[in-house]
C-alpha cells in the first residue's frame, strides 16, 4: 500500500479507539513482517496525525480519465504550486467533517462521482478559508490550516456543492503530484526495470497481474472495475512502507462511495499474496461480542472464513491447525473490533482472514503463523500506546486465541 493509498483510506476517519483499531489491523495484515517494526512506527504516527503531507512525500495516484486530466492540466500553473503547498502545510493528515454525511449525500456523491469522471464539473469553485472565524462566516467551505470540510448544519448539501468538493480532492491529488514529477517519473523508470528483470526470469507482466486482479474483483466482489480509478505498480523489496515485496499492487477506488480495494500478485507466478477491502468500518466495528461471548463466537467466524476461502477464492485445503485470534483491552475488558482467522497449512505457511465480528472477510494474506504471531504482538503494543496518548496511562492489549 503506497501512501496516496493510506491517505484515501483514512480520509472517513474518526479517531476513535476503535478506528484506530482498524487502522493498525490492517496496516499489520498488509505490512512486510522484517520490516514490521518500522512500519508500524509509521502506521502508529499516521494514526495520531503527527506526519503533515509534505514531509511523507505522498505519491498521488495518476489520473486515469482524459477528461479530467485535461481539466486538471488547464490549471494555472501558480494555482497549482498553492494548493499543493497549503496541503504541505496542514496539521492534519486526513481530512475531517464537521458532521457526518447523511444517507442522501452519500448515495449522491457516489452517483455524482461516476458523472464527474465523465466530464460533469462544477460551475463554481469550493471556498478554502484560513481560520475557524473566516469559517464561520461560509455554510460550505474548507478550512485548509486543519483540513477539515465545514458542511452545512441544517440542510444537506447540494449536488454543485458535492462536486466542488470532488473537484477539490481532484485538484489538490494533481497539485501534490505535480510537485513530484522527475521523482515520480524516475521511480516509474526503476519499477520497469524491475519488471524488465522479473519478466526476464519467467515472471508475469504487469499487464497479467492486472488481469489476474481484475478477475479477482469480479470473483469477489462482482465488480468489473467500471466507474472505478485503478493503480498499480511493482512492489520491490526496497520500496517505503514495504508490504509484501515481489508483487505487483493493483486497486480499485471508488472514491464516490469511499470503497477501496487492494490486490497484491506474486510477480513470479501470478499467485494472490493479499487482498483488502475498506468500507464503512466503523459501523461493522462496533458490532462485537462481550468477552464472555467471543471465545464461542469464533466458531461461526470460522466458518464464514472458510466458506470465503472455498467459494470466493476457490481455495480447497487441508490445514493442520485453524486458530483464531483477537485482542482484549484488559482494563475495559473489550475485545477488539475485528478477529482473524489462521488456516496453517502441513508445509509451515498460513492463510489469514481478517474479519469483523459479523462474519465479514476484509483481509486476506498468505503468511506464516510465527509472523503473524509476531505482528500481532506488535499491533497489541501499538494500541497500548495509542491508549495511553488517549487517556493519560497505557493499558495492556491480550492476545485471545481459540484453536477450532
Amino acid at each position: 500500500m503506497k501512501i496516496t493509498d493510506l491517505r484515501e483510506a483514512v480520509q472517513e476517519i474518526d479517531f476513535d479507539e476503535e478506528r484506530q483499531e482498524q487502522m493498525i489491523l490492517t496496516l499489520r495484515a498488509m505490512k512486510k513482517p522484517r520490516r514490521y517494526t518500522r512500519a508500524l512506527r509509521i502506521a502508529a504516527a499516521f494514526i495520531i496525525c503527527i506526519l503533515a503531507v509534505g514531509a511523507l512525500g505522498v505519491p498521488v495516484r495518476a489520473l486515469v480519465n482524459s477528461l479530467v486530466q485535461e481539466r486538471m492540466e488547464e490549471q494555472p500553473k501558480e494555482e497549482v504550486a498553492e494548493l499543493a503547498e497549503k496541503t504541505q502545510n496542514q496539521v492534519a493528515e486526513a481530512d475531517s467533517k464537521t458532521r457526518d454525511y447523511t444517507a442522501g449525500e452519500k448515495e449522491r456523491r457516489g452517483k455524482l462521482y461516476s458523472q464527474y469522471l465523465e466530464g460533469l464539473f462544477p460551475t463554481g469553485e469550493l471556498v478554502q478559508v484560513n481560520s475557524e472565524e473566516e469559517a464561520a462566516e461560509h455554510e460550505f467551505c474548507f478550512l485548509s490550516t486543519t483540513a477539515v470540510f465545514y458542511l452545512p448544519t441544517n440542510r444537506e448539501l447540494t449536488d454543485e456543492e458535492i462536486l466542488e468538493q470532488i473537484d477539490f480532492e481532484k485538484k489538490r491529488d494533481y497539485a501534490l503530484q505535480e510537485q513530484r514529477v522527475e521523482e515520480i517519473a524516475a521511480q516509474k523508470e526503476e519499477e520497469r526495470k524491475q519488471i524488465k528483470e522479473v519478466t526476464a526470469a519467467g515472471g508475469i507482466s504487469e499487464e497479467r497481474a492486472i488481469e489476474i486482479a481484475t478477475g479477482y474483483l469480479g470473483q469477489i466482489f462482482g465488480l468489473d472495475g467500471s466507474g472505478m480509478e485503478i493503480n498499480h505498480y511493482y512492489v520491490s523489496e526496497d520500496d517505503y512502507m514495504p508490504v509484501f515485496p515481489d508483487t505487483y499492487g493493483v486497486n480499485w477506488s471508488d472514491l464516490g462511495n469511499y470503497r477501496y480495494y487492494y490486490f497484491f500478485i506474486d510477480a513470479a507466478d501470478g499467485t494472490l499474496r493479499s487482498m483488502s477491502y475498506s468500507h464503512d468500518m466503523k459501523e461493522r466495528l462496533a458490532v462485537r461480542p462481550s468477552i464472555t461471548e467471543a471465545a464461542d463466537k469464533t466458531a461461526s467466524i470460522r466458518k464464514q472464513a472458510e466458506r470465503f476461502l472455498t467459494e470466493k477464492l476457490e481455495i480447497q485445503g487441508t490445514y493442520e491447525e485453524i486458530r483464531s485470534y483477537y485482542l482484549v483491552n484488559t482494563e475495559s475488558e473489550k475485545v477488539s473490533g475485528t478477529v482473524d482467522v489462521l488456516f496453517v497449512m502441513a508445509d509451515g505457511t498460513a492463510r489469514q482472514t481478517s474479519c469483523t465480528w459479523d462474519g465479514e472477510v476484509f483481509d486476506y494474506s498468505v503468511t506464516t503463523q510465527a509472523l503473524y504471531e509476531e505482528s500481532l504482538q506488535s499491533t497489541a503494543y501499538w494500541l497500548g500506546k495509542e491508549y495511553e496518548r488517549d487517556h493519560g496511562y497505557e493499558v495492556e492489549y491480550r492476545i485471545e486465541s481459540v484453536v477450532q
